[in-house]
């Protein structure tokens, strides 16, 4: 089923289990998010003009488009990083029952 980009997929990390936790629960509970997915990830980066190594947790967050900046809002209000990762991917195509799930699960 095409889309036209209605539905989207917001990444973010996190350095620990609670504070991914506490951003999944919050963007499920009010219905910014359909689901959120975490898993555990090894990231490279530059930070403070150095290469960082980490063990973080990847939020794979499934939305509605339209409410991306209220996602965003939510996720910088909640998380722990001075600079999270906060982006969005749209979602073009999916199965019809799945994304008419996600318009049911979200606001």
């Amino acid at each position: 089923m095409s889309t036209d980009a209605a539905f989207a997929l917001v990444m973010t990390t996190c350095g620990g289990a609670e504070n991914a936790r506490r951003i999944a629960q919050a963007l499920v509970e009010d219905r910014l998010a359909a689901c959120v997915q975490i898993l555990p990830i090894e990231s490279f980066y530059r930070w403070e003009d150095a290469v960082q190594n980490d063990q973080e947790l990847l939020l794979f967050c499934k939305i509605k488009r339209d409410d991306y900046a209220d996602v965003e809002a939510a996720i910088l209000s909640l998380h722990e990083y001075v600079t999270p990762e906060i982006v969005e991917i749209d979602i073009s195509q999916g199965a019809p029952a799945y994304l008419a799930w996600i318009t049911s699960a979200t606001r």
